[in-house]
């Protein structure tokens, strides 16, 4: 599709100057038949039509259908104006378990107001910690923070769907049919600890805390937003209900950072929901700070 130089230049110019974290955007690619071609004075976008898998772990997050909208920009008018060709597409449909996201720069804020006047609300934040950032955590000599292994798989996926229990009423995550046995193969990798590798805290011998980690060569498709590394991809941070706010999660955090540190890893990278009030400012306190906002109009589920 036609993009010109200069406008790949003003849309690269204006990431750097809001985030310098943020690796090098690529040129779209060419349409596909799931494709449609936008285009405006200063601005051109693939309106793209995502498939997702019934059957598929990433059918608990997507909605059944999705218009993602994917621009190049010069600046703000650019993209107010390609927000209203998007709405007007027949693939353009926000509602339940029907969703309309676009994912830009946090700290783009300039672009902010175009998308609260259209409807949009922020749905998820791509947030990243940098190696060696320290995090307060309170004294508790009754939790032990140790690495999960096979014989955890009970305590860990009982942790994870609570997590995931508790995100639904967001309006983001939607626990599947297919939920619980994907769910299953992703605790088995982490309690593999290969692919992933998950953490425990413990209190008096009942599993209290989880956190899941994806290390680089398995997060590539995460990674390759910053220009820091290597990287990992934290897929999982979850306390049990009556723990939360007792220090556990900061804890076992704080563990996980400390061996990943020591490592040599460059940087953490993790998803939380916008609107839970818990998740913002917990990771904000463990030393994260938001990379991408996903925008949407719907829900899923």
């Amino acid at each position: 599709m036609e993009q010109s130089p200069e406008l790949l230049a003003a849309h690269q110019a204006r990431r750097e100057a809001v985030d310098p974290l943020l690796a090098v955007s690529r040129p779209l690619p060419d349409p596909t038949s799931r494709d449609t071609e936008l285009i405006c004075a200063g601005g051109v976008a693939l309106m793209r039509n995502m498939p997702v898998d019934p059957d598929s772990w990433g059918y608990t997050f997507f909605a059944a259908h999705e218009s993602k909208l994917v621009p190049k920009v010069d600046g703000p008018e650019a993209f107010a104006t390609l927000l209203d060709l998007w709405a007007v597409q027949r693939g353009f449909r926000p509602g339940p378990d029907s969703i309309a996201t676009i994912t830009w720069p946090s700290r783009d804020t300039e672009m902010s107001l175009a998308l609260i006047e259209r409807g949009f609300t922020q749905q998820s934040i791509f947030a990243v910690r940098l190696a060696g950032q320290s995090i307060a955590a309170r004294s508790d000599p009754g939790l032990v923070i140790r690495r999960a292994w096979a014989a955890d798989t009970e305590a860990a996926t009982r942790l994870w769907m609570e997590q995931l229990a508790w995100e639904t009423q967001f309006g983001y995550v939607s626990i599947r049919p297919s939920t619980p046995a994907r769910l299953a193969e992703e605790v088995a990798e982490a309690v593999g600890g290969v692919k992933k590798r998950a953490w425990i805290a413990e209190r008096d011998g009942r599993a209290v805390g989880l956190v899941v980690v994806q290390p680089p060569e398995y997060a590539t498709w995460a990674t390759g937003q910053i220009r820091v590394g290597p990287a990992a991809y934290l897929n999982c941070g979850a306390v049990a209900a009556g723990e939360r706010g007792a220090g556990v999660g900061s804890a076992l955090v704080r563990h996980v950072h400390a061996e990943l540190d020591a490592a040599g890893l460059g940087a953490l990278l993790l998803h939380y929901t916008a609107a839970n009030p818990l998740s913002g400012p917990f990771w904000s306190r463990c030393g994260y700070r938001p990379l991408l906002t996903a925008w949407t109009r719907g829900t899923v589920g």
